[in-house]
């Protein structure tokens, strides 16, 4: 997914690339432009982008300046923090909004229910999935790894059952017994019992094989390589 991003404050602009990269590494911020005018050039000179990330205001500046319709979809305005999100998965994006203004004051469009963010200690024993055309709760103790693919978070067991669920990395982070579970880098959280073997991969970083195998290679980020290695040895 192809993304522009019009915000005048270079150092926020940043961060919503980097916030966009870490809800899903296959979003690409495609250019940074920092007012109408610059962003009507970029369209003009550019394949038009999924997502135009403005202020509410912006979309109809920018065609009047651009001479044509921008079919793309504004998704929120800074000022409120209104999120107009029509894209398929990012109706939890809000979330990076809270991140850059540094509060999470006001409320969630999303409406989740409070047991969905436990609480410091308390930790979540299972997860409600689809399997057909019924509802199917699966112990954690069961689940092997948790990996984003195509945009989705799935959930794969140790009989190597695949489910679709509904959060994102960041929040299953919090969520899940850190004594079990360690996310291994941007879009990997795994147990220890899927860990099979562990290599030294080049630039500092771990590469490790999983049962079930996990069908690509699982990395373990640079940064995050000595506090895994710490945590196998807890």
């Amino acid at each position: 997914m192809n993304v522009l991003v019009i915000e005048q404050e270079k150092i926020v602009a940043q961060k919503i690339k980097e916030l966009l990269f870490g809800i899903d590494e296959s979003i690409r911020v495609v250019g940074i432009t920092d007012n109408v005018f610059t962003a009507a050039e970029w369209l003009n000179r550019n394949t038009i982008p999924d997502i135009i990330l403005a202020n509410s205001e912006i979309r109809t500046e920018v065609e009047k300046t651009a001479g044509r319709e921008i079919k793309a979809t504004i998704t929120f305005s800074r000022g409120t923090e209104e999120l107009n999100l029509r894209a398929f998965r990012y109706k939890t994006i809000r979330h990076f909004l809270n991140d850059i203004n540094g509060t999470d004051e006001g409320e969630d469009p999303v409406h989740y229910e409070p047991d969905k963010f436990p609480t410091s200690g308390i930790y979540k024993e299972r997860f409600l999935v689809k399997q057909g055309q019924k509802l199917l709760s699966v112990p954690v103790d069961q689940v092997a790894y948790f990996f984003s693919q195509e945009r989705f978070i799935f959930f794969r067991t140790f009989d190597n059952q695949k489910f679709l669920q509904e959060y994102r990395v960041e929040q299953l982070e919090k969520m899940l017994l850190p004594t079990r579970f360690f996310r291994i880098n941007r879009s990997f959280i795994i147990s220890i019992p899927a860990v099979k073997e562990i290599h030294p991969y080049f630039g500092n970083r771990l590469k490790l094989y999983l049962s079930p195998a996990a069908g690509k290679d699982v990395i373990v980020s640079r940064k995050r390589a000595s506090g895994f290695k710490a945590w196998l040895g807890k």
